[in-house]
């Protein structure tokens, strides 16, 4: 009998071990399923940077025509950009107005500046230097000149020329904005207790010490 004990007790502890080990391998199986596309996109990033890191730097072809700068209206524009894109590096073109002029000088908007015939770039330049003849009035920049009572649109440096003539002659007639932007102070209403305070000693000044007893009679001494 007991020897029956013992063999039926043997028998059970390694099946008690085979079931708790299965458990182990259950318990971390779902953990190493997590980890291993962790793992994955980590050694999928680490190739692809070795992988940019030995392809040399591939440059983008172009034909012998191609023109890399541009001139126009006094602005230098770069021939990788888009129509779009090469005209709103003009002062004073936005986005919008980009996109028109490009429409009305019948020029593709998704074709690069550089690869722009001639013809095409003079039609550009016709649009761009009379833009109060081709786009509505609510769209120009200047409406209603103070001399003349036109809407023009100012581009290029006109835009700093007109901006800086027009602070000047607010100082000259002493309006309020002219009398402010000679003072450098806000112009438009805004808060200047706690903001813009530039130029000035922030903080509360520390009173000067008051000097030792040994320098008061070397003082008296002489």
């Amino acid at each position: 009998m007991q020897n029956e004990a013992k063999e039926s007790a043997e028998v059970r502890q390694p099946a008690t071990k085979g079931a708790s080990e299965e458990k182990r391998k259950d318990s971390t199986a779902p953990e190493q399923a997590a980890a291993k596309p962790e793992q994955q996109k980590k050694k999928d990033k680490k190739g692809k940077q070795l992988a940019r890191e030995e392809e040399p730097a591939k440059k983008k072809e172009h034909d012998e025509n191609f023109n890399y700068i541009i001139r126009v209206v006094n602005t230098d524009i770069n021939g990788e950009s888009n129509i779009v894109q090469g005209l709103t590096q003009i002062k004073g073109i936005g986005r919008h107005l980009a996109v028109f002029i490009a429409d009305t000088a019948e020029v593709d908007r998704r074709l690069k500046f550089g690869n722009l015939a001639e013809p095409q770039i003079e039609k550009l330049k016709e649009v761009l230097e009379n833009i109060d003849e081709y786009a509505p009035a609510w769209m120009l920049n200047y409406q209603k000149d103070v001399y003349t009572g036109e809407n023009m649109h100012l581009i290029s440096t006109d835009v700093a020329i007109r901006l800086r003539d027009d602070i000047n002659m607010m100082k000259m007639i002493r309006s309020y904005r002219g009398v402010r932007h000679e003072l450098g102070l806000k112009v438009r209403g805004q808060r200047s207790s706690s903001n813009g305070r530039k130029g000035l000693a922030l903080g509360v000044s520390k009173r000067k010490e008051a000097p030792a007893a040994g320098k008061k009679e070397e003082t008296k001494g002489k």
